[in-house]
């Protein structure tokens, strides 16, 4: 654990633009770079996973990325026992080998670094090579002027949670559905593996939600007004209207292609000769039984 006034030294660099960590370049040399950015993300539905290493453990969540060569990476939950990942010891980078990897209890926040260059930093405890943490997280908000004060440039997250975007594309396929002629894609992997051509369609409705649902939010934080001359407004619901407009008119697009190149089956069916005996009871879904009698 680092002392008080170890913190505090570390803080004054990092805002004199001083601090630097260890960085692995793509040919593998281990260099210095500076901290870009520090940022506090918010991560109480994120899984989190600590593995343990030659060196030290690591806790990471899910989704962040370790690098096992110095141009690939993998997430930290597909590391198992006995992977070996890309590390740094006494300047010169080497593989260290995962000896056991566990869940353990989620947290409100997790801390996170933005090296410049490279994009990696090598963690201290275990001495491992990860990603700027997460590389999913590729759209921040704005920082708070707090957390500008407190040394941390505080970020939100991403707009949209990957458990959000999840229950807009399944009420994207539930809507397509609904749309004649009747489709039944029931599930993501049905649709992904059976029905492909759907894919881009679905991903407009999915918009469409998540469009919508942000719009919802905004409406409550807006305000527009002015102070001494000077106007002051916030105003994003009607940009992510546009954004869904633009989307249903692609949807629409996508069903009008649905109706006229989707197959129907059965339409009316009769013998080629005569009537059949089942024809009296609607299409015919079997061979007709020819006689003289029943002939025309």
């Amino acid at each position: 654990m680092l002392s008080s006034t170890q913190r505090d030294k570390i803080r004054a660099a990092f805002q004199k633009g001083a601090l630097k960590v260890q960085s692995v370049s793509p040919e593998g040399h281990v260099e210095w770079k500076r901290v870009a950015h520090v940022q506090r993300s918010e991560v109480p539905w994120e899984t989190l996973y600590e593995a343990q290493t030659e060196q030290g453990p690591l806790t990471l969540t899910a989704g962040h990325r370790v690098f096992v060569t110095p141009t690939t990476k993998v997430e930290m939950q597909r590391l198992a026992p006995g992977a070996l990942v890309l590390g740094v010891l006494n300047g010169q980078t080497g593989n260290s080998r995962i000896f056991s990897v566990s869940q353990v209890p989620r947290r409100r926040f997790m801390y996170d670094l933005t090296a410049e260059d490279w994009h990696n930093f090598v963690l201290h405890r275990s001495r491992v090579v990860v990603s700027n943490s997460p590389d999913k997280y590729y759209h921040f908000r704005p920082p708070e002027h707090e957390g500008a004060i407190g040394a941390y440039n505080q970020v939100f997250g991403q707009i949209w949670e990957d458990a959000e975007l999840y229950e807009y594309l399944k009420r994207a396929i539930d809507w397509w559905d609904m749309f004649p002629p009747y489709t039944s894609v029931a599930c993501i992997d049905t649709l992904v593996s059976q029905i492909p051509r759907w894919r881009t369609s679905i991903y407009w409705g999915a918009i469409i939600f998540a469009a919508l649902a942000l719009a919802f939010n905004w409406v409550a934080d807006e305000f527009d007004y002015s102070i001494g001359g000077v106007s002051l407004s916030l105003e994003k619901s009607s940009k992510y209207e546009s954004l869904k407009q633009n989307a249903e008119s692609q949807w629409e697009k996508s069903l009008e292609a649905k109706a006229e190149t989707t197959f129907y089956i059965r339409g009316l069916q009769q013998p080629k000769y005569g009537m059949g005996i089942r024809s009296s009871f609607g299409p015919a879904v079997g061979r007709g039984v020819l006689s003289p009698r029943n002939f025309v």
